[in-house]
């Protein structure tokens, strides 16, 4: 289902409700379950949205439903490219999938350990997956293995970094660190707050941990500390648009 945003201030949830000058809604959508992924394409502007009923779909700029296909095991996790060529996955604890723009399957990836984190290059040609062992494993196009490294605690986050050949990770706990598509280590930094999610600019500049009790944590791209934001309610969720303009982030209170 899909609504124009005629009559959008009436049907704002609440969580759009509150001081300020908040988001409009231009379009919503209803599938066949309650949502469980989203991933978004940059510059085609898809929404890619998986649901508890097992489908995947891709939405286009407008909230019209452009692609639908059902997988046989619950999606636990996935990203897709900034150019919306290919997305990638996560069925059960050791299963990728990598399908492309019309939700076609292109290969899948059986892994040694259970996957905690997935990313997929801007451009689609390299996919990064971490392990729960602390390995962490880089994959090409072609489903050839190129990279593996090993992180002291296993990472929960990864994001690529649009504007270098980079990788950057966040454990749940006490550690942020970057890495160089080769497996080299650029720099590490100790975190001593919980993470709840990692959201980095387009260029990597600035990375934001949604720090729960500690509010909003911020790095540069070099692992600095930039310093934090303290809002009300404790933090889970955050996310930032490409430049450092907008900032958005959820509570475990929903505020």
């Amino acid at each position: 289902m899909n609504d124009s945003a005629e009559g959008r201030d009436s049907k704002a949830p609440h969580w759009l409700q509150g001081r300020g000058l908040g988001p409009k809604i231009n379009w919503s959508f209803g599938g066949d379950g309650d949502v469980t992924c989203v991933a978004y394409a940059r510059e085609t502007g898809d929404l890619f949205v998986a649901d508890n009923t097992r489908s995947l779909y891709r939405l286009d700029r407008q909230g019209r439903i452009a692609g639908l296909t059902r997988l046989h095991q619950p999606i636990l996790a996935m990203d897709w490219a900034d150019d919306g060529s290919h997305g990638a996955v996560l069925t059960s604890e050791d299963v990728v999938i990598r399908f492309d723009r019309n939700l076609k399957s292109v290969h899948r990836i059986d892994l040694p350990e259970p996957c905690l984190a997935i990313a997929i290059s801007p451009f689609g040609n390299h996919l990064a997956l971490a392990l729960a062992d602390g390995d962490n494993l880089v994959y090409n196009e072609r489903k050839r293995r190129i990279t593996k490294y090993t992180t002291i605690r296993p990472l929960s986050f990864l994001d690529f970094c649009a504007s270098e050949a980079t990788i950057i990770g966040a454990a749940e706990h006490n550690l942020l660190c970057c890495h160089t598509l080769g497996g080299a280590e650029l720099w590490q930094q100790k975190n001593w707050s919980t993470v709840g999610e990692m959201a980095t600019t387009g260029d990597g500049d600035l990375i934001y941990l949604a720090s729960f009790g500690h509010g909003i944590q911020t790095f540069d791209g070099d692992g600095a500390t930039v310093g934090a934001y303290v809002l009300e309610g404790t933090v889970s969720r955050v996310g930032v648009s490409f430049e450092p303009q907008r900032l958005i982030a959820g509570s475990i209170e929903q505020n």
